[in-house]
């Protein structure tokens, strides 16, 4: 009886369902067909969440990560759970983290973006990569120095952060500019043998154009960057206003699952603390003018305490002074 049941188990140790999972992200099946893959905050290089979605003839993959060995992971858990080459691969929008992983893919796959994004990333990914080429060495150092003083919360976003640099340096030598060659504005509808996906295009959320993608049977949706859990956003490259109309349409929506850009998946309850932070970050910049307070000491508000404990802190000081020169432009 031992063999049989040694011969069992081995074949489930390596059949899809159980493939491995990356150091660099974890492996979460949301249906049959559908896994979210939430980056690993403990020295992963992925940065940001993706996707892998089987239509049944074809499969999805949404936001290929920021690092090609991350990505490499996801490409080859991809095929062990769908048991299908063909790849059709989405860039939610143009930010490194969402789109460096293209290169891994793109010699057997399409990749989709809205025509913005693809116009971005020709202008911007290279002065980005040759930014990252003169300070990234130096930031990861930093970080690295800072890692051996700090504790808890602080310590395990230093991890996060010294990933994401060490990342960056590693990758840089092979780093291809990938860009993708399938474009659409506004939406596109992808059709499958099992299923269909929708891809709608927002503007002038978390940047002038970003994806979701949205599966309506199975009322799932991959939201990248319009949609952070937990974590401080990045308000830097969009509109507050517009950003908090998508999110109160997304509170309209049949859906009920919503797999954020970065931090752990969430529902409904959690659209609204995201959409409540950036009004409350407008009203720091909004009451600092009204009291005719310098913008110096705008600048050095202090994070309000309901969100003391969200990731990505040092965004808050950025976001801040986004809004004032947001403001101050006019």
């Amino acid at each position: 009886m031992k063999a049989p049941c040694l011969l069992v188990l081995a074949i489930a140790l390596l059949s899809p369902q159980n493939a491995p999972v990356s150091k660099h992200f974890r492996l979460t099946k949301m249906a049959p067909g559908i896994w979210a893959a939430i980056h690993n905050d403990d020295y992963g290089r992925a940065i940001c969440n993706a996707g892998i979605i089987d239509l049944g003839d074809k499969t999805i993959i949404f936001d290929p990560f920021m690092t090609p060995e991350a990505a490499k992971d996801l490409k080859k858990l991809a095929k062990q759970l769908t048991g299908d080459d063909r790849l059709l691969v989405v860039n939610s929008h143009f930010h490194n983290d969402h789109i460096r992983g293209n290169q891994v893919f793109a010699a057997e796959a399409s990749i989709i973006s809205t025509q913005w994004t693809r116009n971005k990333m020709v202008f911007s990914e290279p002065d980005e990569q040759q930014w990252e080429k003169e300070n990234a060495g130096q930031l990861a150092a930093a970080e690295r120095k800072k890692l051996k003083t700090v504790t808890g919360r602080e310590k395990e976003e230093t991890i996060l952060w010294l990933a994401y640099y060490e990342g960056i340096l590693k990758s840089l030598p092979e780093l291809k500019l990938t860009l993708p060659d399938i474009t659409f504005s506004d939406s596109l509808w992808i059709h499958g043998k099992d299923r269909s996906i929708r891809l709608i295009e927002f503007k002038n959320g978390h940047t002038p154009s970003d994806i979701g993608l949205f599966i309506p049977q199975d009322r799932i949706a991959f939201m990248g960057d319009l949609f952070f859990v937990q974590r401080h956003p990045w308000l830097g490259d969009g509109d507050p206003e517009e950003w908090k109309k998508i999110l109160d349409y997304l509170l309209t929506t049949p859906i009920d699952t919503f797999v954020p850009g970065h931090g752990p998946i969430g529902g409904k309850k959690e659209l609204q603390p995201l959409r409540d932070y950036i009004s409350d970050v407008q009203t720091v910049v909004n009451e600092g003018f009204k009291t005719g307070l310098p913008d110096s000491v705008i600048l050095k508000a202090h994070v309000p305490e309901k969100y003391s404990e969200w990731w990505f802190g040092r965004f808050y000081s950025y976001n801040v002074r986004s809004l004032v020169r947001r403001a101050r432009k006019g």
